[in-house]
Formats: structure tokens, sequence, C-alpha cells
């Protein structure tokens, strides 16, 4: 895999996720698209194993970097990592253990795998944050966060249409391949 792309496709994806949070926010809800997670997706299923799971993991990494949580009766923001760096690891391994059953290069595959690791990932954080809200003091509702992040998901399943058109050219220059190495055939 060609980690300098991989980087600076990431760099572009996640500026893309800040800039365009809030104008593509649905009403006064929390409900925006990730523009980070089809490229996870992508990555989970046609990179090799171990390559999709630091990958996967260094996208959640800096997802939970950029997301912060208000701590109650303080007024103040705090990143926590772990939430997303985890959910983001269990959803390239959800993808992973379904590659073999997927077509890899159709932006409606790539879509709906999107929605469902991004379903995968989202209920991770909330239940994360959930168990951190038992001795943390942070502000923090279970039902109403998880209601915002399935809308979330839907969002970026649909959305992932539209960036999987983007990346699925650029996945022969980030050295994914298309399809299993043959075991006995050759090359």
């Amino acid at each position: 895999m060609n980690w300098l792309l991989f980087t600076l496709v990431s760099w572009v994806l996640l500026g893309l996720e800040l800039g365009l949070r809030d104008a593509l926010r649905i009403g006064p809800t929390a409900i925006a698209p990730s523009f980070v997670m089809p490229l996870a997706v992508l990555v989970a299923a046609s990179a090799p194993r171990a390559q999709a799971w630091w990958a996967c993991l260094a996208l959640g990494l800096v997802t939970d970097v950029l997301n912060v949580v208000e701590l109650k009766d303080q007024g103040e923001a705090v990143g926590v990592i772990g939430p997303y760096a985890l959910g983001y690891l269990l959803g390239g391994h959800f993808v992973m253990t379904l590659r073999g059953m997927i077509f890899r290069r159709n932006p409606f595959a790539i879509a709906f795998l999107t929605l469902l690791a991004s379903v995968v990932c989202q209920s991770v954080v909330v239940a994360a944050y959930t168990v951190r809200g038992f001795y943390d003091p942070i502000v923090w509702d279970a039902t109403g966060q998880l209601m915002q992040r399935m809308g979330s998901a839907l969002y970026t399943g649909g959305a992932a249409i539209i960036v999987s058109l983007a990346l699925l050219p650029l996945s022969g220059m980030l050295g994914l391949t298309a399809g299993a190495p043959r075991r006995f055939g050759a090359r």
C-alpha cells in the first residue's frame, strides 16, 4: 500500500469532513456524513489485513483527536483517545470478514459496506462514551447520541456512493488489489 498517497487522501477527506460538517448537517441535529469512513472501507476491502488494520486504526485515532466531548459543570471540551480508534478498527475488521463476498470495484458495494461499518463504528463509540460517563462527568445522552449517530451512518452510506466514485480510480495508485492473490496460479 502506498502510505504517502493514503496520508494525502486521508488529509483531504478529513479536511472535507471538518469543512463541510456544518454545511451538510441535517437541521439542528448532529447528523452529518463522514468522508473518512469510505476510505477506511475501501482500504479494509482491498488491502492486506495488517495494512488495513493499521490504516483503520490511524484514521480512527485522527478522528478521535478531532472530536471532543463536553464536561459537565465545567463548560470545557476534552478529547478522548480510543472510542473512534476502536470503532474504526472493528468496522474495518467487519468489512474484512465480508470482502470475499463483494465486488470491490462497485461504488454501491462500497457504499453498503460503509453504511454497515459506520453502524459498527458508531455503536462502539456510543458504548465507549456511555461506559466512560459512569465514572467521568461528561455530557452524554446515550439514547439521543445513538439515534443521531445511526442517522449519520445512513447519511454516510449515501454519501459514500459519491466519495467512492472519486476513491475507486485511486485504488490502483494506493496499491489496493481488486481481488485476493491466487494461491497456486501464475501471476
